[in-house]
């Protein structure tokens, strides 16, 4: 889990930014005395369309450039009657 949040972080800021964006909402409706807002009365469809796309764009980025994902690929063989499990090697 902490290593798809270490790679997929980028995929919360639109997220945490709405929600940042909600309390302040929040906070100024309660100095003025007006009806608080629900969570959902703000950009949600656009603030998960941007964590969609960021989404996107962070698998193809990763996928694209993962220096393993370079080479040519060794199928699982036996080798003096053992299996040699299958590998990426060198191009």
């Amino acid at each position: 889990m902490g290593l798809f949040i270490l790679r997929f972080w980028p995929v919360l800021i639109p997220l945490l930014v709405y929600v940042i964006w909600m309390i302040s909402v929040r906070n100024r409706a309660k100095k003025i005395g007006a009806t608080l807002p629900r969570f959902r009365d703000g950009p949600w469809f656009w603030a998960v369309v941007a964590s969609l796309l960021v989404a996107v764009v962070m698998f193809l980025w990763i996928g694209l450039n993962h220096p393993e994902n370079r080479g040519d690929y060794v199928p699982p063989h036996m080798e003096n009657g053992k299996l040699v499990p299958g590998k990426i090697g060198a191009p």
